[in-house]
């Protein structure tokens, strides 16, 4: 019996351990970017829409009229700005970055970081669901010194990757083999 107790707190541990980095971070996840701008119905063209794998260098090269550019790494998004300007005041001038594919885990918090300097912005500008993130800088300045950074807050993954059901299978199965020599030796001894 305590061998028994022993694969299942292996195969446990091998669960958490597999489950609790699944999806933590940006890294490695499809995600969509698009600009929007009169509304937030409505895509801006200027910019560089589209989906991409966040993994090293810049993911977005054209955050709308080559004013910005964005990087994603890990649980920030960077934003730096290129010239000097402002944002048009309207109903919406931002942008949505949303995961393209549900293997991302639930985005629980967007913060602002203490490098960021854009003059007005707040966490007003800023809303989030448990798959896209909204900026709306409608009206605000940047220069070529401006920052945006914004750290990301996650969730638990959702559903476990293929990975994780591999590991637990095979935790099951030792189990059932454990289970099954333990009877037979019973059976033997009796």
């Amino acid at each position: 019996m305590k061998r028994v107790q022993k694969i299942l707190a292996a195969a446990t541990l091998a669960f958490g351990a597999s489950s609790a980095g699944d999806a933590q971070s940006f890294d490695g996840s499809t995600l969509n970017y698009q600009y929007y701008f009169a509304d937030s119905g409505t895509p801006y063209p200027a910019a560089d829409n589209g989906s991409f794998v966040v993994g090293p260098g810049l993911e977005v090269t054209d955050v709308s009229d080559e004013r910005a550019t964005l990087d994603i790494s890990g649980t920030n998004i960077f934003i730096d700005f290129l010239n000097s300007s402002n944002w048009t005041p309207a109903d919406f001038n931002g942008w949505v970055l949303s995961d393209e594919t549900d293997n991302l885990a639930a985005i629980l918090g967007v913060s602002i970081d203490p490098a960021t300097n854009m003059s007005g912005f707040s966490l007003s500008n800023i809303s989030f669901t448990g798959d896209s993130i909204i900026v709306n800088w409608q009206g605000l300045s940047f220069t070529d010194t401006t920052v945006v950074s914004l750290n990301v807050a996650f969730g638990a993954a959702a559903v476990p990757e293929p990975g994780t059901w591999a590991m637990m299978l095979l935790g099951f199965g030792a189990v059932g083999i454990a289970l099954r020599r333990g009877r037979k030796s019973k059976l033997a001894t009796a």
